[in-house]
This record gives structure tokens, sequence and C-alpha cells, in this order.
């Protein structure tokens, strides 16, 4: 009976520390990135753990603010007890609670706070994380589109457009949804496999995001013989992409020797 009675009294506990949550927040992070993906809205996952005192405060004094509430309205509201999930604790790097992340669609974060939020500093804090996380939703559209031009772009019989859609993913390299520079890493090393001289342009981007994508579907296509380092300096790979593009015009088969 003790036992009993024990089990009884830490599963109340429990229960308590979770009901302390505000009315709207959901427990399930799964479903919480699908509603947001279906609905194109933002993520705010809330860090917890059912021993925190901070956590407690913060879900009894700022959460439940009516200014709050109405502002969280706008977004998916998911509450992550860091001991029931440690791997998505681990996956956001949260080590310390209660933390907050808004998310984008693509589960990308875009703003955190860690630590009691008081009413005065939160509003501030989610009112600018909801307006970038929603430019971000817009962008990742936008970047899923332009993946779709790529695709298009690829299929079409004009000379011109595998350079076109090479321009493309040369800037989707640079995104910050890893689905997309993906997608992007894949196309790149469709057109490798095509005509890799479309891609020398590539490797004097700016982004050094870009050129590595770029150096690497070179790679993939021409082998260890491909010495165009995208760490190195403009003037060194200046010197070595004019060498580049002679051999892949003087190789029909677009595959230089090494």
């Amino acid at each position: 009976m003790k036992t009993f009675l024990t089990i009884l009294l830490a599963l109340a506990g429990t229960l308590a520390a979770r009901a302390e949550l505000p009315a709207g927040w959901g427990t399930n992070y799964a479903a919480a990135i699908s509603a947001a993906a279906t609905a194109q809205r933002p993520v705010l996952v809330y860090f917890i753990a059912s021993w925190c005192g901070p956590c407690k405060l913060m879900s009894r004094l700022t959460l439940t603010d009516p200014e709050v509430v109405q502002t969280l309205s706008t977004v998916e509201c998911v509450a992550l007890d860091i001991d029931e999930h440690p791997d998505l604790a681990a996956k956001y790097g949260v080590s310390a609670v209660p933390t907050l992340v808004m998310l984008s669609t693509a589960e990308a974060e875009v703003k955190r706070a860690t630590g009691f939020q008081a009413l005065a500093d939160f509003m501030p804090w989610l009112t600018n994380s909801i307006s970038e996380a929603k430019a971000a939703v817009v962008h990742q559209s936008l970047s899923k589109k332009n993946l779709a031009e790529v695709d298009q772009l690829l299929a079409a019989t004009d000379p011109n457009s595998i350079h076109q859609a090479a321009v493309k993913l040369f800037d989707l390299c640079d995104e910050r949804d890893p689905a997309v520079v993906k997608a992007a890493a894949d196309q790149l090393k469709t057109i490798a496999s095509r005509d890799p001289a479309a891609l020398l342009d590539g490797l004097n981007d700016p982004r050094l995001a870009t050129r590595i994508q770029v150096a690497n579907a070179l790679h993939s296509k021409l082998g260890a013989g491909f010495d165009v380092d995208p760490w190195s300096d403009a003037a060194t790979r200046g010197k070595r992409i004019p060498v580049w593009r002679e051999k892949l015009a003087k190789t029909p088969d677009s595959k230089a020797p090494r």
C-alpha cells in the first residue's frame, strides 16, 4: 500500500507540474511541426522541467498574460520537458531551463531566450521573434519555388537554361533550411554530370557555403584531380578556374584529364 501511495503521489506531482502550462500549449513536438507546416506559421518551443521553479513561475505569470496569449495565437506552441525529451533538448542545444526557441516551419531556429522572462522583457522578444520567423517562412516558400524553377530549367532545351539553373542554385546553397541546401546540392551534382563548366563561376561566389557545395559537385564528376579549393583566397581560385575552364572546353565528354 505504501508503494502504491508513493506512485500515486509521484504521478500527481508530475501531472500538477504539467497542469501549470497555460491553455493552448501542446506537448507533442511532431504534431506542432506538422500543424505549422500545414498552416505555414512559426513554432515556439518551450523547454521546461518538472523541477524547474523559474519555469513554473513563467508559466503562471508571463505566459498567462492576455497580450501574450493573443500574440501566441499566431504561432504553434509546444512545451517539452527536457527529462522526457532529451533527444530534442540535445537537438537544439538546450542545457538550461526555461529556454524558448522560435522556429520557422522548416525547424530552423530563428531566435531563442533562456531563463525566466518577465512580461516587460518577453513581449518585445516575442513580437520580434514572430516577425523574423514569419519572414523566414515566406523566404522558405520562395526557396521552394526557386527549386521548382530549377527543375523546369534543367528540363528545358534552351542551351542557356542550365546556366540559369546554376545561378539559382548558387543562391540556394546559402539558405538556412537544411532541406533546401540538400536539394540544391543534389541539383548541382546533376549539372556537374551534364556540364561541369556551368558551375565554375560558383567557385568565385563570395559565399563560402556556395563555393563548398559547388566544389563538392565538381569533385563528384571530375574526381580527386579537381584542385580548386573553395577555402582558398580569391586570387588563388582566380588562377585555377580558367585552367579548368580550358580543360573542360577541350574535353568533349566534359570529363577533363587528371
